[in-house]
């Protein structure tokens, strides 16, 4: 409740829903991730614990800079909004691509990193990311529509 004397602006009840988002985000995927090494780390060993680290770590840096991007991009209109997103999640999704190529054709990586554990911890990383996401964004108070008006209770 705003206090007497401090008008709110219509439609500001959340100023910054992406980092909402991103926070809800990263912690359900630390959650998973880390469940996910504990269990690669069983069935693999060491190795199987930095592929599931890496897998968690790589998840959560693309993941967080989509949604960087979209909070970057908040005062810019809903078209160029989309349209970064877009490009924001091509972009991802090629070098995600690329550093996966690189990692499957990596020598001294597979030597140290079990990529099965790798590869499975970063698929079910993604899913608890999306799920911590979509919980994120259920919890928000984005108006529907914008008054351009105080105001004052």
């Amino acid at each position: 409740m705003a206090p007497q004397g401090s008008p709110r602006q219509a439609g500001q009840a959340i100023r910054h829903p992406a980092l909402a988002m991103l926070r809800g985000a990263a912690a359900a995927a630390v959650v998973v991730g880390v469940n996910a090494a504990a269990i690669a780390t069983v069935a693999a060993g060491l190795e199987g614990l930095w592929g599931a680290l890496l897998g968690l770590l790589m998840v959560m840096v693309f993941s967080g800079l989509g949604l960087y991007a979209l909070h970057l991009s908040r005062r810019a209109s809903p078209t160029a909004q989309l349209g970064i997103a877009m490009a924001s999640y091509t972009g991802r999704i090629a070098v995600f691509g690329g550093l996966l190529a690189v990692a499957l054709n990596s020598e001294s990586l597979a030597a140290n990193v079990n990529l099965t554990a790798l590869g499975i911890s970063a698929m079910v990383v993604v899913m608890g990311w999306m799920a911590g996401e979509i919980w994120a964004w259920s919890r928000l108070r984005v108006p529907i529509y914008d008054l351009d008006h105080e105001v004052t209770a």
